[in-house]
């Protein structure tokens, strides 16, 4: 048995949604990062795509999904390192809960500047 079966992909629980959760937001990053790189090389060459990529990023909707996705693969990311390196409490439900809701309010924090700096 695993010191933090909880948490460990191969159990149906907290651990396969965290995992899981994990992978989805880095591969969404990984695509928000390419089409961002594309978008910028282009941006000379065709300003419309820049300012279309502008609008859509600077939709609240868009804005709070990306910090969100960005917020939870850090904090989850941090908890994973220090687990790895042998921090003792960073393997029970409890620390992962911390890490989300540490996420949501540096997310929420992104948001609310990023709203009231558009309004």
């Amino acid at each position: 048995m695993q010191a933090y079966a909880e948490l460990w992909p191969s159990q149906p629980r907290w651990g396969l949604w965290a995992w899981w959760v994990q992978r989805v937001t880095g591969v969404a990053l990984v695509g928000y990062v390419v089409w961002h790189v594309v978008t910028i090389s282009r941006a000379a060459r065709h300003p419309e795509a820049f300012a279309a990529l502008l609008r859509i990023l600077t939709h609240p909707a868009v804005f709070g999904v990306l910090l969100l996705g960005l917020a939870y693969h850090t904090a989850n990311g941090i908890r994973v390192v220090l687990i790895d390196l042998g921090v003792e409490g960073m393997r029970g439900r409890r620390a992962f809960w911390v890490f989300v809701w540490l996420a949501v309010l540096a997310a929420l924090a992104g948001i609310l500047r990023g709203v009231f700096r558009i309004l």
